[in-house]
């Protein structure tokens, strides 16, 4: 059987339409319709086009789609003027890695982790910033070394994709049928301190709305204030950041803090430590010298790659990794299942214990998963 979801998963991957791919597959724009709702079986020859152009093989699209995969903030956080296709396509990548995790789970028995994250705590980004510091153990004022590691130590899966959106960077979701698997999913191609504000930004919604209940808005400034908060404590910013200031202040605390300039800048406005007229002044100068859009690579902090997937990958097809019996596994192109693995670090980044990657191999007869978030209210 030829399940219509996989033919639009697909054609969505490569960033078709509808209309784009009935002119690339041979048939009409109507039909196309109609065997991506199952409401037609999909002719042979259009499944033979399909695979062919895009390399992915017709036992692909005789595998059971994925539902337990929803869209989360990719929803409510499109940028303006990023477009449905370009949204589906993020979309869509996020989804077949899920895919292709959930499925090397399946290969061997992995041993559940818990899953250290609260939900539902106070509205308040500045009390929910610093309750997940507790629960995950870390500092309350402290910058945070490697907060992708820190986060997967905590059981929350992020997933890396292999290439970069233009306008959209990074998104959040409950997955999994009871909707009790947190993940992150990361644009390729960003720089560190964009990253990591990124990732706390999708941890203020994974900790704060789950279910989403206020206005789109409202729910947005507050993830927000949480990734302010919980990268760069106020009363840790209020004792670091000693005025009179100059962009050489900030560059510094940079270093510190794995945070961009101009997030600084703005935590220093946000939080009075200076007034408005200075906060003009240092983004004049920030234009003046090109750093608006691109921060001296002196000052890069590093990229935190997630390591959970390729870590899975290593322990059930080796090191280095068998990629054509993996992408045999999957029903996928070997070259997109590599593309797609070593978006992810070789190794644990910060060299987490070796009692870790035990953890993870010892076999136990259960398949891993997450346990259930605390539930926390204000």
């Amino acid at each position: 059987m030829i399940y219509g979801e996989r033919i639009k998963q697909i054609r969505e991957l490569m960033g078709w339409t509808q209309k784009d791919a009935s002119k690339q597959l041979g048939v009409s724009q109507p039909l196309m319709a109609k065997v991506e709702g199952d409401r037609v079986h999909a002719p042979d020859q259009l499944v033979e086009n399909l695979s062919m152009i895009s390399g992915f093989s017709r036992a692909f699209f005789s595998r059971e789609p994925e539902s337990d995969f929803p869209a989360g903030s990719l929803l409510f956080r499109a940028h303006a003027v990023m477009t449905v296709k370009e949204a589906a396509e993020m979309y869509r990548y996020a989804q077949i890695t899920f895919g292709v995790f959930r499925t090397m789970l399946t290969k061997r028995n992995f041993k559940p982790f818990p899953l250290n994250l609260p939900v539902g705590v106070s509205s308040d980004p500045r009390e929910a910033a610093s309750v997940t510091r507790s629960e995950l153990g870390l500092s309350p004022d402290r910058p945070i070394p490697n907060l992708t590691n820190a986060l997967e130590k905590a059981g929350i899966l992020i997933l890396a994709l292999p290439k970069p959106f233009e306008h959209r960077e990074a998104f959040s979701l409950w997955a999994g049928f009871d909707r009790s698997r947190p993940v992150i999913v990361l644009a390729g191609g960003k720089v560190g301190d964009r990253l990591r504000m990124n990732i706390a930004h999708e941890l203020g919604h994974l900790v704060m709305h789950k279910p989403i209940v206020n206005p789109v808005r409202e729910i947005e400034e507050q993830a927000f204030q949480f990734a302010a908060e919980f990268l760069m404590p106020a009363n840790r910013m209020r004792l670091e950041i000693n005025t009179p200031v100059n962009l050489d202040t900030f560059a510094s605390l940079k270093q510190r803090w794995g945070v961009s300039i101009a997030a600084l800048i703005v935590r220093a406005r946000d939080l009075e430590i200076i007034k408005q007229r200075k906060y003009a002044e240092l983004f004049q100068q920030l234009s003046a010298r090109g750093w608006r859009m691109r921060e001296p690579r002196m000052f890069d902090v590093a990229i935190e790659k997630p390591r959970a997937i390729r870590q899975i990958a290593e322990i059930i097809y080796g090191n280095p990794i068998r990629y054509k019996k993996l992408a045999e596994d999957v029903a996928m192109p070997e070259s997109f299942v590599r593309s797609m693995i070593e978006a992810h670090a070789k190794k644990v980044p910060d060299q987490v214990t070796q009692e870790r990657t035990e953890e993870i191999q010892k076999p136990k007869g259960e398949v891993l998963t997450f346990g259930k978030p605390k539930q926390m209210v204000s």
